[in-house]
């Protein structure tokens, strides 16, 4: 398989991993995001993740293409921290050493390129003191500067491990595509190995989904149910955090986003 057929694929299989506590998986969805929601926005980003792994275009702008594309089809946004984790990783055919390098080449346009799609699908995104996404005069400030997408996520708060992820390295990603690929290993089942590496990154790692619609006590709370689940893991404990989460209505979405970064990176080892 080809780059941009692995990234539909680790989409795929990150909605298809069940239960997925707080996220949609195939057993529950929510009024306005469903199930398959996620799989016309994952198919449909198909050409432009080949476009992206062809180099043709820039990273914003193979961001924004996707973005929008998956706003056309689903009417709501869908993939946004996900595209954002795995168009820069496309578009250096998964090597994460030559991320950074890229990421100092793109221009002040490919930031307007991001805030032109966030502005389309409006996601919800944490509070910043610097350049955020939601004032109205940023883009001037994008213009003025000339801030291009490696300034502008460097500046990005620590709690925010999308954008942070991107600058930092995907040393997140890549730690999860080890839990991934040893727990297929010893299981020999991918939706067991999918769920738990999502439970062993909310267990490690903030949610700043849940930090900007409920608050950091709940993401520490988050966290904390994720370890115990973890200590004793079995499908039986991640329904109960699951059934937690969804009716307490948590949905730790950017861990979903890392998870299906991992998975990239484990096809791309030729985890199957």
């Amino acid at each position: 398989m080809n780059d941009a057929q692995l990234g539909v694929l680790s989409l795929l299989l990150e909605v298809s991993a069940n239960p997925k506590p707080g996220n949609v998986d195939r057993e529950h969805e929510f009024s306005d995001l469903k199930f398959e929601h996620f799989i016309l926005s994952a198919v449909s980003a198909y050409p432009v993740f080949e476009e992206c792994m062809n180099r043709k275009g820039s990273i914003g702008t193979n961001f924004f293409n996707a973005v929008v594309r998956s706003y056309e089809v689903c009417g709501t946004n869908v993939h946004f921290g996900a595209f954002f984790l795995l168009i820069p990783l496309i578009w250096c055919k998964g090597k994460v050493r030559d991320v950074e390098d890229e990421l100092k080449k793109t221009t002040h346009e490919d930031s307007l390129a991001v805030l032109t799609a966030f502005r389309i699908c409006k996601p919800r995104v944490m509070d910043v003191k610097k350049l955020d996404l939601r004032r109205k005069n940023v883009k001037d400030e994008i213009v003025e500067r000339k801030v291009n997408l490696y300034q502008w996520l460097k500046n990005s708060p620590k709690e925010n491990v999308v954008a942070r992820e991107i600058v930092e390295g995907y040393w997140r990603s890549l730690e999860g595509c080890t839990i991934l690929r040893n727990r297929y290993e010893q299981c020999g089942d991918l939706n067991e190995a999918i769920v738990y590496t999502y439970i062993s990154l909310l267990s490690k790692h903030l949610d700043p989904l849940v930090i900007a619609k409920h608050g950091l006590d709940t993401a520490y709370y988050v966290k904390e149910r994720a370890n115990e689940v973890l200590d004793d893991f079995s499908f039986e404990n991640v329904r109960r955090f699951d059934e937690e989460l969804v009716e307490r209505g948590i949905n730790p979405g950017s861990i979903a986003d890392l998870t299906c970064v991992a998975i990239y990176l484990a096809l791309k080892e030729g985890l199957i």
